[in-house]
């Protein structure tokens, strides 16, 4: 995650989709939430107390109970493990869907073009921040609160953009596949030959 601006605004669409009823961006959702808070205790004492206190209770009781250890555990994976599961999601929501050959098609092209989109803004805003031209450079500094709050929303604005345009070329796609395939047309048998 590029930084608690981006991480902000995908965990409240990631909130926005669990709720529309993509269950699998439930769990995105909230270790994407973890992020934020991990990120602004960064800059706020009275956060970092709060989450140093809980860190330490749920670390404490993981020592002594086997299901807050795997809590644990999975909490911390899943910080650190954002994209598996937006990728896990996409798998349920293809399973969820009663038309699985164009769901899988649509949602495979829509997050490949959004992982490459992500990669490609973030490539090209790291050689923003170091421009030669030190106006530009400042800009596009992440150590800069106006920096990063423009990192945070360029990333985003890339990586939805990508999705979107990945999700039209997957549709376009599946339309395509279906119809080569003959998939969906029920062909009848002839019983007067």
């Amino acid at each position: 995650m590029s930084n608690v601006i981006s991480s902000l605004i995908f965990a409240h669409r990631n909130v926005g989709k669990t709720q529309n009823g993509e269950i699998g961006r439930a769990p995105v959702a909230a270790a994407q939430c973890l992020n934020v808070i991990n990120e602004v205790s960064k800059y706020n004492k009275t956060v970092a107390q709060g989450t140093d206190a809980a860190v330490n209770i749920f670390t404490n009781m993981a020592k002594t109970n086997k299901a807050a250890d795997y809590a644990v555990k999975g909490v911390s994976w899943a910080t650190k493990h954002v994209n598996p599961m937006i990728a896990a999601s996409g798998v349920i929501k293809v399973a969820m869907s009663d038309d699985k050959l164009s769901a899988g098609i649509k949602e495979t092209s829509a997050l490949a073009t959004m992982f490459a989109g992500e990669k490609i803004a973030n490539v090209a805003l790291k050689a923003l921040a170091q421009c030669k031209n030190p106006k530009v450079a400042k800009f596009f500094n992440t150590n800069t609160k106006m920096g990063a709050i423009i990192h945070g929303v360029l990333f985003v604005a890339a990586s939805i953009a990508s999705y979107a345009i990945g999700e039209e070329i997957g549709e376009s796609a599946a339309k395509e596949v279906k119809t080569e395939l003959n998939y969906g047309k029920r062909n009848k048998i002839n019983q007067m030959a």
